[in-house]
């Protein structure tokens, strides 16, 4: 009701004040928004203006149209006035300026004595003392009944202002507002995603080029917060000095971290030396201004402020422009990152010198900027990261692993035996070890003869992991020689079923390939529970005099090491221990069949 009576009155002026959307509704004004240039101090209450006509006084004020532009200096202040019209019932009305980057706005309103009552705001005060805590400066003014509302506007500024001030209803001002830090919240949760993923990436694949890309992650995160008005709103509500330098400081801070970055990123210090001083000169000279410009504002001008800005930005990415274009498809992708980042802090910084008009466009542009930028340059690291952790990791493998059996290597069993047997100790608990002979063959001097053999090792290492527990340990401890781990507690039993397994798939795998002895094995088994004076070495020398045993001809293929030795046998007894060993195999599976569709699913059975 009320923004229909201002927009349908008989007499009014159409609204000048910028619009928050669009579609925002015209508010009708009683009188017409104006200005006039004053030099700076000559005006400090709104009486002298007030005291003249408007148009023929010694103050001629000018209308303020959409494309006007307030001639603010260090020299001169630019005042505006207008009116709304009465209403019958209350009505709260907001004026929010064009973004935080003005040194002074003040709002004149006489206050119910005819007093001048003033709101101040900008980055020449303290944000907990504006007249409203809020991101931007901004105002409330109340129209009353009985007579239209005169308000008086005094922008002090180092240069031009090109935006227009926004005249808001409390609905919009709320609803831009509540859009305003739906913004904020996605961009602390896209920073902070980003800085956490930087360094889980660094935990796992200890590369610190991740650590420095998330100092420019936080760095720039931190930059954003203080250009939009964050800093000086919930950081630093109480010191007008920070909210005057943070800004120069914290983007300076950031292209410290960005130009550190890419010397670490960019392979410049072999490939490039002179390029790779330059950043190492960009970074020591952004943290040497951003010390400078801490201390005092006025001890860097403005203008250069902004030139090294430029410089550093410049800099940067003709670095990596000029390395992508010796060859190095690498910085192409870095620079394809940085390219959207480094255009929009020159914007930012083309809006310093004036060249851009719109503050909030230049704003928006560094978030999205930012973002995008960000998360390609971490996509690009981590994919180049995957492929040298994968590097890194069959260089482990090799390191730990025997490549023709998939086991691991014999000194594996110095490293967890002795623990094994400790815990056994501690626990009172048995625990078994396994040692495998394969018999009956030799490495072979011919091609054929070589792949051949591998593939049979390769199939060894497939049944030997097959019968093992996650938490077993299997090695190839020698030539024809290999060794299980198996981890307390443990029975006899269990040991003995193991056994079982491996030789049962064993003989499959003989029949499979037509070789009755192709993986005939010897097994001896160690079962007990540790005394204090059982030692690792005493273990594998007990295992291996079992074998030795063994092979001098035996009826049983598996035998504990602390079971009687039994007598030779010969060919037939052999073939009839075979086949009853088989039978009672088939018994089994047969009695359950999850066991044998087990192995009837398992490789190469």
């Amino acid at each position: 009701m009320l923004l229909c009576a201002f927009s349908f009155s008989g007499v009014g002026h159409a609204q000048v004040f910028d619009r928050l959307y669009e579609d925002s509704p015209r508010i009708t004004l009683a009188e017409p928004l104006q200005w006039v240039a004053v030099p700076k101090g000559a005006i400090e209450s709104p009486d002298a203006l007030a005291a003249s006509a408007p148009a023929t006084g010694p103050w001629s004020f000018q209308p303020y149209t959409d494309d006007a532009i307030l001639p603010t200096s260090n020299t001169q202040d630019v005042w505006a006035t207008f009116s709304l019209p009465a209403t019958e019932a209350l009505q709260t009305w907001y004026i929010r300026m064009p973004g935080q980057a003005i040194f002074r706005a003040s709002l004149f309103s006489r206050n119910p004595q005819g007093g001048w009552q003033v709101q101040s705001a900008g980055e020449a005060i303290a944000p907990a003392a504006w007249s409203l805590r809020t991101r931007v400066p901004s105002f409330e003014l109340q129209t009353r009944g009985g007579a239209m509302q005169t308000y008086y506007l005094r922008f002090e500024h180092r240069r031009a202002i090109t935006a227009r001030p926004m005249l808001l209803s409390p609905i919009e001002y709320i609803d831009g507002a509540s859009r305003v830090g739906v913004v904020i919240g996605l961009m602390w949760g896209m920073f902070s995603l980003l800085a956490l993923l930087c360094l889980a990436a660094f935990v796992m694949a200890r590369n610190k080029v991740f650590l420095w890309f998330g100092t420019v992650v936080v760095t720039l995160m931190f930059t954003q917060l203080v250009l939009i008005g964050y800093g000086g709103w919930r950081i630093w509500p109480h010191s007008a000095h920070l909210n005057q330098v943070m800004g120069w400081v914290s983007a300076s801070v950031s292209m410290a971290a960005g130009a550190w970055f890419c010397t670490r990123a960019s392979y410049a210090k072999s490939g490039y030396p002179r390029i790779h001083r330059l950043l190492l000169a960009v970074a020591a000279g952004s943290l040497f201004m951003a010390c400078l410009m801490a201390s005092s504002q006025n001890l860097v001008p403005r203008e250069l402020r902004n030139l090294w800005l430029a410089f550093s930005t410049l800099a940067i990415m003709g670095s990596l422009l000029w390395m992508s274009l010796r060859g190095q498809t690498w910085n192409l992708l870095i620079l394809l990152g940085a390219a959207p980042i480094g255009l929009a802090a020159l914007a930012r910084l083309a809006y310093n010198a004036g060249w851009v008009w719109n503050v909030e466009a230049a704003q928006a542009a560094g978030v999205l900027s930012a973002m995008l930028g960000l998360l390609w340059v971490f996509l690009v690291l981590a994919w180049r990261s995957r492929a040298a952790l994968f590097a890194n990791h069959r260089s482990a493998a090799l390191a730990t692993y025997d490549p023709a059996s998939g086991l691991m290597l014999p000194r594996i069993i110095d490293d967890r035996l002795p623990p094994m047997l400790l815990r056994a100790r501690r626990q009172k608990s048995a625990f078994g070890v396994l040692m495998l002979r394969w018999l009956n063959q030799a490495p072979s001097h011919d091609e054929a003869g070589d792949q051949k053999r591998g593939a049979a090792l390769s199939r060894i290492g497939e049944i030997l992991r097959g019968a093992a527990r996650d938490v077993d340990t299997v090695v190839r401890h020698g030539e024809n020689d290999f060794m299980m781990l198996v981890e307390g507690p443990v029975t006899r039993n269990t040991l003995s079923e193991v056994s079982t397994k491996v030789l049962a798939d064993c003989i499959r795998a003989s029949e499979k390939l037509g070789e009755a002895n192709a993986f005939e094995l010897h097994i001896a088994l160690w079962h007990d529970t540790p005394s204090a004076q059982t030692s690792a070495q005493e273990v594998v020398e007990r295992l291996k005099s079992r074998l030795h045993q063994m092979a001098s001809g035996t009826k049983r293929y598996v035998q504990f090491v602390d079971s009687p030795s039994d007598a030779v046998s010969d060919v037939r007894e052999d073939l009839s221990r075979r086949e009853d060993l088989l039978a009672k195999i088939n018994e089994i599976e047969i009695s359950h069949p999850a066991l044998a569709s087990e192995q009837a699913s398992a490789p190469g059975s």
